[in-house]
């Protein structure tokens, strides 16, 4: 914990977004890919998972347990951080980092956020200066706010499973994960223009 609170790199950060620091509490693919692509551009991205592990370490390809193909692919560049936020350790582990960083992204749904003690305003209180970029799925404010959204919920969801099947029996799910990259996309653009505007 001391080293990636405190300490410097391994090496000296290059590109567009050196010195800037991320907190990724995201999970599956489309928060890793946003926070990947913030990697990519030079930020030091600090990958906080659960004692279970991002729930995509055991999807697919696989020649070391816990280390998906897809799982290696979007957590490049990235330090790792197992913080169990069940406790209160863990809760604290979080609060300490928090003023230590420019953003905080993540793609847990906002009343999960909110149990935890981490929601916006409680977020902005400790760092008043803080990125805080959300993206649970099905939004904050609307009626299913609090359903899971996984790419094929989506997919079946916004009706593009229907439309990829016409002149089918049955829907069809586009053969990529369409929603959670499309998304994934546009929330790094998020942070970017958000640190920018900051």
């Amino acid at each position: 914990m001391h080293e990636i609170a405190g300490g410097s790199p391994d090496a000296e950060a290059t590109g567009p977004l050196a010195g800037i620091r991320i907190l990724d509490m995201t999970a599956v693919v489309l928060g890793p890919l946003a926070t990947q692509i913030l990697a990519d551009f030079g930020a030091e991205v600090i990958k906080i998972e659960s004692p279970e592990g991002d729930l995509i370490r055991s999807s697919g390809v696989s020649v070391h347990p816990g280390m998906s193909s897809i799982y290696l692919a979007l957590n490049r560049n990235k330090r790792s951080l197992v913080v169990d936020l069940k406790t209160a350790e863990g809760r604290e582990v979080l609060g300490r980092l928090i003023p230590t960083v420019d953003a905080l992204v993540h793609n847990m749904r906002s009343a999960a956020m909110e149990r935890l003690g981490f929601g916006y305003q409680a977020v902005a209180a400790i760092n008043p200066r803080i990125v805080y970029c959300a993206s649970p799925g099905f939004g904050q404010d609307g009626p299913d706010r609090d359903r899971p959204a996984f790419d094929d919920v989506i997919q079946a969801a916004c009706g593009l499973a229907a439309l990829v099947s016409i002149g089918r029996d049955a829907p069809t799910y586009a053969p990529t994960l369409i929603a959670d990259k499309t998304t994934g996309m546009a929330l790094a653009n998020a942070v970017l223009a958000a640190l920018l505007h900051r």
